[in-house]
């Protein structure tokens, strides 16, 4: 018993709960925007919420390991997953996969679905903080420091891009930028990446017709208002109809019309819009104070690690959920063009989901750790081979 509630006392909540209380408001609105879809698609209403229930089960299962696992033990493993990540990336792009207007992303095998670029988001976190990490000072030399980490990225990132999945690639991208920067990199080799990854992006969208029609759908919506009912601005408008008619407090849970076949996708990557027409803004205020308190915490942990791994790995985890939260939040409210990625821990997925909560995992772990009294802060030199599991 006693185990059991210093466990429970070495858990950071300031961590848990916003992350909690996104998954409860996750599942109510998942049930809310799909029960149509559901019924008409697979004769069912909770069909889409079932099958969110059993992947938040595995999740937390994922969470709960990777939260006792001591963080240390992820240097050993990373070139493995990294290795391993690139095989599946590589198979998505080479055998094919399930897809979505044209991207192949998800790896099946019977009713089990994978998509590969979810755990090589992360997966790469890993690496590059174990990379950055013993690459000390030598980071500031862009051929022995720099050169390294862009080589990692821009493996994963082409193999992402053959899917063609622009708006992962971008996140990957960014994540792995601000983790050169927390490293210590030099501003003219983050400008010269930055340049490159702008470039790559550019072409990619120039080469795919669907993302010059999302850009061009996006551009006319702000230039003209027109809407295109074929699809190129329709998406965006009606997401703007659904946060314009929500108001302060909402329709009311279950109540918006939206999800009747106006706004395509409105449990997965536009789950945020349906936030807004039924729980209005107080409901997508409170959304975005759960997200804040959660990365703040994060960037505390990452600040107060016990070493320059833990501190490499807990910023660059926060930094790559608080890419995507942004990246989809933007696509809502119409900042940027459609990126086809999800809300953490509200979207429908079962790849994103479980990942996620393995990043919340990890993040307890190195809070524990934190927790303890040990402290050398995020300056600290290369402490990992001293630890358990470096080599």
């Amino acid at each position: 018993m006693s185990t059991a509630i210093a466990a429970t006392r070495r858990l950071d909540w300031a961590i848990l709960l916003p992350v909690v209380g996104l998954l409860a408001l996750g599942l109510v609105m998942v049930y809310s925007s799909s029960a149509v879809l559901g019924a008409d698609r697979y004769h069912s209403e909770f069909f889409f919420l079932k099958r969110q229930a059993m992947r938040l089960l595995l999740g937390l299962v994922v969470m709960l390991f990777l939260a006792r696992l001591d963080y240390h033990r992820l240097v050993a493993f990373s070139p493995w997953a990294l290795a391993g990540s690139v095989v599946l990336l590589a198979a998505l792009v080479v055998l094919g996969g399930a897809g979505v207007r044209g991207a192949n992303r998800w790896l099946s095998v019977a009713e089990f679905t994978l998509q590969p670029t979810e755990v090589a988001r992360c997966v790469c976190v890993v690496y590059l903080a174990k990379l950055l990490d013993r690459k000390g000072d030598r980071i500031r030399s862009f051929r022995d420091g720099v050169l390294p980490a862009a080589a990692v990225l821009g493996v994963l990132a082409i193999l992402i891009l053959k899917q063609p999945n622009l708006g992962s690639t971008i996140a990957l991208l960014v994540t792995g930028f601000l983790m050169l920067h927390l490293a210590g990199a030099r501003p003219k080799h983050l400008a010269f990446l930055a340049g490159a990854g702008a470039l790559l992006a550019l072409v990619q969208v120039l080469r795919h017709p669907y993302m010059m029609d999302r850009v061009q759908g996006w551009l006319s919506h702000w230039a003209t208002g027109s809407v295109d009912a074929q699809g190129k601005s329709w998406q965006l408008h009606q997401s703007i109809v659904a946060l314009g008619s929500g108001g302060v407090f909402g329709e009311g849970p279950g109540r918006g019309m939206q999800k009747f076949f106006f706004l395509p996708d409105p449990h997965t990557d536009f789950i945020y819009a349906v936030i807004g027409e039924e729980l209005g803004l107080v409901g997508t205020v409170s959304v975005l104070v759960a997200y804040v308190v959660l990365f703040l915490r994060g960037l505390k942990i990452a600040g107060r690690a016990p070493d320059r791994f833990g501190f490499l790995l807990a910023a660059g985890l926060t930094v790559s959920l608080a890419v995507y939260v942004g990246m989809n939040i933007s696509v809502v409210t119409g900042i940027i063009p459609t990126t086809g990625l999800p809300l953490p821990f509200l979207s429908y997925g079962g790849s994103a989901l479980v990942v996620n909560l393995g990043v919340v995992g990890v993040l307890l772990n190195v809070a524990s750790q934190m927790q303890t009294g040990i402290r050398t802060g995020p300056a600290t030199r290369s402490s990992t081979r001293k630890r358990p599991g470096g080599r």
